[in-house]
């Protein structure tokens, strides 16, 4: 063999060969990592993975579900959609994934009765809905509606300044996408006082959701199997409360959110529960949203099924309740549910530091019974604010879980509690003054003093 051969071969043994055999290892450890360890996202709002709650709805299922994703192959946000919806089929093999781009098999969007590229239909055996949408959102929200069996209806008061459940929202990106809609950047604008993304969500779980008008007369609560009066600010003629107080007494439910420093009228109706409630606000100095103390946030609950899992709530502008003057009556039970930290105080009394129930729930057994007798019973929970549950506050940290809840525990509907519908969000951080003070300690005096000892234990070691 000759000189110019032999070095051929070296070069081949030598160099080329170690380095094929190393391309194919990454090409195998490349292709056995996407296949058992999935994909990694790095993007902040995690737009291309699927959250806890979109998992824990995903494990709900428990019968064969099959949603089909109509989408344009040309277009990227749609493509990702559905690689977030095989998310689904990953976390429950139940869930079957299909993805149709309906120009190139129009007979089967036909069959579907879809027209347009953006739609998924979620069919069970009994069950068939359409979501117009490619987001995590709207593909767990339709889980949701394709699951509920619930046929309640939830009843919200007007006439009284209340909070609307039907207030006005536009859809917006959260970045400039040019000419291309990123269907999974859209977030929602709403009124900051209305109460849409409440009643969207229970929508979502299933519930009717309409309002009744008290001033109208008559048997305005017929039907109603849950009232929600929210935050009147004009109060409630004396018939139309004793009217709400003849419907609870007939063994219905009610949540009453109540703004402080506010004549809401409805006085007879926690009368006949023995409770009264104080209408100056409440400051708490030791626990509250933010560097605002009228603003208590709360994260140690009282045990309760409303309470579980349901992290830091907030309450702007927030009033409390204590028992009546003449005590509770036997027939009635009364749990609270939100209490402020020790340090809380009325606003005319800021000496008196003390817990204020903030939320509480109270039934009353029908016939004035003992509640130990069991049977039927008028259900009452009360709050001292309205404002939590609004769309400005009501996607933040743990208060839409906390009113969803409650509305789904006085219903009766456990299986719903902590299933909570998504809603379209802006990204951020929220923080508790002793967050914010740990916060402010950990990056402004401990990181910056231990850096500190550090260079002087090194100058001490080289002197």
């Amino acid at each position: 063999m000759t000189r110019k051969g032999t070095d051929f071969w070296r070069i081949v043994t030598q160099i080329i060969l170690p380095v094929l055999a190393v391309a194919s290892l990454l090409v195998a450890l490349n292709i056995w990592a996407y296949q058992h360890l999935g994909r990694l996202d790095l993007t902040s709002a995690k737009v291309y993975s699927i959250g806890p709650e979109s998992r824990h709805v995903a494990a709900q299922v428990n019968h064969p579900i099959t949603i089909t994703w109509f989408y344009d192959l040309r277009n990227k946000s749609m493509v990702d959609a559905l690689d977030l919806l095989k998310q689904y089929r990953a976390a429950n093999p139940l869930i079957e994934v299909y993805g149709v781009d309906p120009s190139l098999h129009p007979a089967v969007a036909r069959q579907f009765g879809v027209q347009f590229a953006g739609s998924a239909v979620i069919q069970t055996a009994e069950r068939s809905i359409t979501i117009h949408g490619g987001t995590e959102t709207d593909f767990t929200n339709g889980l949701i509606r394709v699951l509920s069996q619930v046929t309640q209806s939830i009843c919200f008061t007007q006439g009284h300044l209340e909070a609307n459940p039907f207030s006005l929202k536009d859809l917006d990106d959260d970045e400039d996408h040019g000419h291309d809609e990123n269907l999974v950047a859209r977030i929602e604008l709403h009124e900051r006082h209305g109460m849409a993304m409440a009643r969207e969500a229970l929508e979502t779980l299933g519930y009717a959701v309409r309002s009744v008008l008290p001033a109208q007369g008559g048997n305005s609560y017929d039907d109603c199997d849950l009232v929600i009066v929210a935050g009147p600010r004009q109060a409630f003629r004396a018939d139309d409360a004793e009217a709400l107080k003849a419907y609870l007494l007939e063994g219905g439910s009610a949540m009453l959110l109540l703004e402080p420093d506010t004549d809401h009228g409805l006085l007879p109706v926690l009368d006949s529960f023995g409770i009264r409630h104080q209408p100056q606000q409440v400051s708490d100095l030791g626990q509250h949203y933010q560097s605002d103390p009228t603003t208590p946030a709360v994260s140690d609950y009282t045990r309760h099924a409303i309470t579980r899992n349901v992290p830091v709530s907030v309450f702007p502008s927030v009033s409390s309740f204590v028992p009546g003057d003449d005590g509770l009556h036997e027939a009635v039970v009364v749990t609270p549910l939100v209490i402020s930290s020790q340090k809380a105080h009325l606003a005319d009394a800021p000496a008196n530091l003390d817990r204020r129930t903030l939320m509480l729930l109270a039934a009353r057994r029908l016939g004035d019974q003992p509640m130990a007798t069991g049977g039927p019973r008028a259900t009452l929970l009360l709050a001292g604010d309205a404002d939590f549950a609004t769309n400005h506050y009501y996607p933040l940290l743990g208060n839409s879980a906390l009113f969803l809840n409650s509305v789904n525990y006085m219903l009766q509907q456990h299986s719903l509690i902590d299933i909570q519908p998504r809603h379209y969000q802006t990204q951020g951080v929220r923080l508790t003054n002793r967050q914010m003070q740990l916060s402010f300690f950990l990056s402004s005096v401990l990181l910056p003093l231990a850096a500190l000892c550090v260079g002087l234990f090194l100058w001490w070691r080289r002197r």
